[in-house]
């Protein structure tokens, strides 16, 4: 019991230094501030700028009067030439923007649009615009305004399925699904680039082989792996709060609206942690493995190997469109793809239980022996100075029991 706990400590030991040696509080304080900062500069400039006038004056000759006021704009009929109106708009203020009418042979108008420099409300002016002209002409046509609305949208699509698994195309679990695997190649990212200058910079130290003579191995893997999956973890929390705080910034600030999450299913969720946190564990000891048999960071050919956890989500993007299919399905039960792909399958389509289960159960089996694979290659890889060890001693020791 002693020697159990005592090797538990040692475990808490190395995952606690594999964490602080890459986080700082003083930096992560300034990092947050720094975003807090950036929010407050582009709130306040949104009440500061220049051209955000409530109601812009447009002159338009008298040709054009028919033209209706709308919210931002007002149509502003002149008999003055155009020469006139062009100098008024250069040296005056009384105009925010000028039109002129050129005449044409066909039923479609050519407008010309001045103004003094380039402005984002230019866009929406010209939506204006032709919106009342598009009106106009089927006024002219002797068209309603209903029968317009029918021709600008003619048939309304809605798909059935015979296959009554298959979730509503305006459920938010699809939604919620991609923004699940985003957020986990961002965690499996940050692990990436710290196993790799960790693991690396201690074996070109020969820091490692010298703690064997207290440390097992194993031990010291396990602290590893779980120190940089609690980096990843941070670094998914960051993203996932930073996302909403800019949803809501956007949505309440620019846009003057309400927030609204509706587009997070949020019964999918008790699914998602567990399948991301088996993910990212699984990825985070592949990559450990790999980068302890890395001689030369610099010109390692295996270097590449450790983006081979990316592939996994590759593969989910591409069979999401058919979630019925063998693809998709063979993906969500085999372990190395199942942590991405499970997920994504639920998201469309809902799941017998048991099917959830047993991927699950499948992947934390595999999880525990690439954890003592990990170990073995890890030993053997940072024991190993002026070559890199091949592909063959590599399975070779994987394929060790001890």
């Amino acid at each position: 019991m002693i020697k159990k706990n005592s090797k538990k400590q040692q475990v808490w030991l190395v995952t606690s230094w594999e964490f602080m040696h890459f986080f700082k509080w003083k930096q992560e304080i300034i990092s947050k501030l720094i975003i807090v900062a950036i929010g407050l500069i582009i709130m306040l400039w949104q009440y500061i700028k220049d051209d955000q006038l409530t109601v812009y004056k447009v002159a338009v000759p008298a040709t054009m009067s028919q033209l209706q006021n709308s919210d931002s704009f007002e149509f502003i009929a002149s008999n003055a030439p155009l020469k006139q109106l062009k100098k008024q708009l250069a040296q005056e203020d009384n105009w925010d923007a000028v039109l002129s009418e050129t005449p044409s042979t066909n039923s479609v108008k050519q407008i010309t649009l001045y103004s003094k420099d380039k402005q984002s409300w230019l866009g929406e002016l010209k939506q204006t615009l032709n919106q009342q002209y598009t009106v106009q002409y089927a006024s002219s046509l002797g068209l309603a305004e209903e029968q317009l609305n029918v021709l600008n949208q003619s048939s309304i699509f809605e798909n059935k399925y015979l296959d009554e698994s298959i979730k509503s195309d305006n459920s938010p679990a699809k939604a919620t699904a991609i923004a699940m695997i985003v957020i986990l190649a961002i965690g499996i990212f940050t692990s990436f680039g710290q196993l790799f200058v960790s693991v690396t910079g201690e074996k070109q130290q020969r820091v490692t082989e010298q703690l064997y003579a207290c440390i097992s191995a194993q031990t010291w893997i396990d602290g590893k792996i779980l120190g940089q999956m609690l980096h990843s973890i941070k670094a998914m929390i960051t993203i996932v709060i930073t996302g909403m705080l800019g949803y809501a910034f956007v949505t309440v600030i620019i846009k003057g609206g309400i927030i609204d999450f509706s587009m997070i299913d949020w019964s999918l969720l008790p699914w998602l942690i567990p399948f991301a946190l088996t993910g990212v564990y699984l990825c985070t000891a592949f990559m450990a493995a790999i980068a302890a048999a890395i001689d030369d960071p610099n010109h390692s050919a295996k270097t590449s190997i450790m983006l081979l956890p990316l592939v996994p989500m590759i593969l989910a993007f591409i069979t999401m469109d058919g979630p019925s299919g063998w693809a998709l399905t063979f993906l969500s039960f085999f372990p190395l793809t199942s942590f991405v792909a499970m997920p994504v399958k639920m998201s469309l389509i809902d799941v017998p239980l048991w099917h959830s289960l047993l991927s699950l159960s499948l992947l934390v089996i595999l999880c525990f022996w690439v954890r003592t694979a990990a170990a073995r290659l890890f030993k053997m890889g940072m024991s190993m100075y002026g070559k890199e060890p091949s592909f063959k001693d590599m399975m070779r020791w994987v394929a060790k029991e001890k």
